[in-house]
């Protein structure tokens, strides 16, 4: 369990420190999206460990990928999603992924890296997330 909540706040670090405010959580494309940062080597070893992949009859999925969420929100660090289940706001500031950051052992440079990859990827699978050019406070 707490590998999973090391990877919700890396996850949710890395998006805050990337300025964008809403994370993905529908058809599938964050999972695609993650599954391309894992084989470009963007998360740390201790995550690498943690996170399995697996074709299923809906695509790529990311077999831990509902339980980050999942504790991202219940940390708060996320809103519930919204009423269509297609994104959740990051609730955190910059400062607090930072101090995230620091707990997890992950660089802020490393760490806008690997969220400028999974953002950069979404938008490639799904251009209605590129909308999204809100900074995050």
């Amino acid at each position: 369990m707490k590998k999973i909540q090391n990877i919700a706040q890396l996850l949710v670090a890395s998006w805050s420190l990337s300025g964008k405010t809403r994370i993905p959580t529908s058809h599938g494309a964050l999972d695609r999206a993650l599954k391309d940062a894992y084989e470009a080597g963007m998360f740390p070893a201790w995550a690498t460990d943690e996170l399995h992949f697996v074709d299923s009859r809906v695509g790529m999925q990311c077999v831990e990928l509902p339980e980050i969420l999942e504790w991202a929100q219940d940390a708060q660090f996320t809103t519930a999603p919204n009423p269509s289940y297609q994104y959740t706001e990051i609730q955190i500031s910059n400062r607090v992924a930072v101090k995230l950051l620091q707990r997890v052992g992950v660089s802020q440079e490393d760490a806008r890296k690997l969220g400028s990859q999974v953002i950069q990827r979404l938008s490639e699978l799904s251009p209605q997330f590129e909308t999204d050019r809100d900074m995050a406070t």
